[in-house]
């Protein structure tokens, strides 16, 4: 057996093979606590595991562990967080129970192999400029996307990648100088259905009225009915949810995406920076900036007509549209 302080080993596997050490995992702070140690294996049915913990007295430690049964955990051995330590509580672990120095073998494998997949997204997400997650594909032509199902939508500095949800791997790449559209619009806020306000009021009134009844008896019917009923048709009324659709054009592909969480003008300031990056692929035209310093200079039809190509290219909104037109009439 290895002593507490990893010294020596008395166990032995076999006569004349040594167990294979995996390669010491890396150890995050978060896992590293005292109290109940972090084990590897959260399956159950194996009665060892191997862990770490933050030992009031030996301080951070690789863990050999017995489980009960009823699911006790009782620390056996203990080694330090060294790479010797490591060695040492592996071997520990292989002599007490090959099984289950088997099973953390493999939970290992799946670890190291999540621990990359967070490492090439953390980088993915530090060369995006934006990314819009779990967008849903409303249809196309060019891609093979599936209709309906959720996608990763990210711009980079040259280019739009289409991914699955959380994964690093590209289905569709498009370059920014192959983008001869990027746009977004509405409907934006899209309010429920008069009769799904009415089924909501409805619903919650009832249920105010039987509450009431038992409660109050025939007043609180009527009484509960009344005011549960209003608060059905505040939140039913209240309830809305947004619906923007961000369309984006290529030379051989064309891409429809629902956007859920951010109305048209407010994820149209979110991809400023990359519509300015596909404009300078594409041949270096303005931004919006330098479009609409130019609304000061010429006639008031010209003027009238950039914003008018503004709002058609969704670079502004209709409110904008409205509030730029009015005051170039008020200041001609």
């Amino acid at each position: 057996m290895v002593s507490n302080n990893g010294s020596h080993e008395t166990r032995q596997v076999g006569a004349d093979t040594q167990p294979s050490i995996p390669a010491m995992p890396s150890v995050p702070r978060g896992e590293l606590y005292r109290g109940m140690p972090f084990l590897l294996l959260d399956a159950g049915g194996l009665r060892h595991n191997l862990g770490w913990q933050d030992d009031r007295n030996a301080g951070p430690s690789f863990v050999v562990v017995r489980l009960s049964p009823l699911g006790a955990v009782k620390v056996k051995e203990r080694f330090p967080l060294t790479e010797q330590g490591w060695a040492n509580a592996w071997r520990a672990l292989s002599g007490r129970d090959a099984s289950a120095a088997a099973a953390v073998a493999a939970a290992l494998v799946k670890r190291e192999a999540a621990g990359r997949k967070s490492a090439t997204l953390a980088a993915l997400d530090a060369e995006s400029l934006v990314c819009l997650r779990r967008l849903r594909y409303n249809g196309g032509s060019g891609v093979p996307l599936a209709k309906g199902h959720a996608y990763d939508l990210r711009f980079l500095g040259d280019r739009i990648m289409v991914l699955p949800p959380g994964v690093a791997e590209a289905i569709v790449e498009l370059p920014y100088q192959d983008v001869e559209t990027l746009e977004v619009g509405g409907p934006g806020r899209v309010d429920k259905p008069t009769g799904d306000v009415l089924a909501v009021t409805l619903a919650v009134g009832l249920l105010g009225a039987v509450l009431g009844l038992f409660v109050l008896g025939l007043l609180g019917f009527f009484l509960g009915a009344l005011i549960f009923g209003l608060v059905g048709a505040l939140l039913g009324a209240g309830a809305a949810k947004t619906e923007t659709i961000v369309r984006i054009r290529g030379e051989s592909a064309s891409l429809y995406f629902l956007h859920t969480e951010r109305r048209p003008e407010a994820l149209r300031m979110q991809l400023s920076e990359p519509l300015r990056a596909i404009r300078i692929a594409r041949g270096g035209q303005p931004g919006d900036a330098d479009e609409q310093a130019k609304l000061g200079s010429g006639s008031i039809s010209d003027q009238l007509s950039k914003l008018a190509s503004l709002l058609q290219q969704d670079l502004i909104t209709r409110d904008e549209f409205e509030q730029l037109k009015a005051r170039l009439i008020a200041n001609p």
